[in-house]
């Protein structure tokens, strides 16, 4: 059974950050709250950014900071858990291409109690892969923590819409098997269509 998606039920999460709650001018404590949240929601999403810096540059040992003791990251359902495991992981990943763009395009946070938070973001990627150029279109799920006064990823599970050659954009963005990696065979891409809200709406 796969594992629940953090922000899984959109409505319930549209709902809790777009409801404001304005406290009296004089209930300083509550400003001072909501001045906290706001540093808190800001030092996460400069997380997420210096994320792609830190990729994009092959800055392994930043990257790996980022996380907690026992973070993941996950990709298309395969987790590396821990410094070891995300550090070969990233490695990997890293080797694979010879050169990369991530973009981010949209970054959502919603803190929870006991120093903890979870996001959605999605972004644009240009990947050069030897002779090849890959476009891709990915989203996170993520897991926040604070430790010791900072934020780090406790988790991040990466899909994909579609993973292209560029000189395949054009006509691969309509088929379902949208994931070609170059030498791989084309497989299924991770959303929309594995949703429920698309599964329904098409039915």
């Amino acid at each position: 059974m796969a594992r629940e998606l953090p922000t899984s039920d959109l409505a319930a999460m549209v709902r809790a950050q777009t409801t404001v709650d304005h406290p009296g001018n004089d209930d300083v404590a509550a400003h001072l709250a909501m001045v906290r949240d706001m540093r808190d929601r800001e030092a996460i999403r400069d997380l997420a950014v210096l994320y792609t810096r830190a990729v994009d540059d092959y800055d392994l040992e930043a990257l790996l900071d980022m996380f907690t003791a026992d973070g993941v990251f996950e990709r298309r359902g395969k987790a590396a858990t821990g410094r070891d495991a995300l550090r070969a992981a990233y490695t990997e990943a890293m080797r694979a291409n010879r050169s990369m763009v991530h973009t981010p395009d949209s970054h959502v946070v919603q803190l929870l109690p006991g120093r903890r938070a979870i996001g959605w973001a999605a972004g644009h990627a240009e990947l050069v892969m030897d002779s090849r150029t890959v476009l891709a279109a990915f989203r996170y799920e993520d897991e926040y923590r604070c430790a010791d006064g900072r934020w780090l990823f406790a988790r991040r599970s990466l899909t994909f819409k579609y993973a292209l050659p560029a000189d395949r954009l054009v006509d691969g963005l309509g088929c379902a098997e949208r994931m070609r990696w170059p030498g791989g065979r084309a497989t299924a891409a991770d959303y929309p269509e594995s949703l429920p809200t698309w599964a329904e709406f098409h039915s």
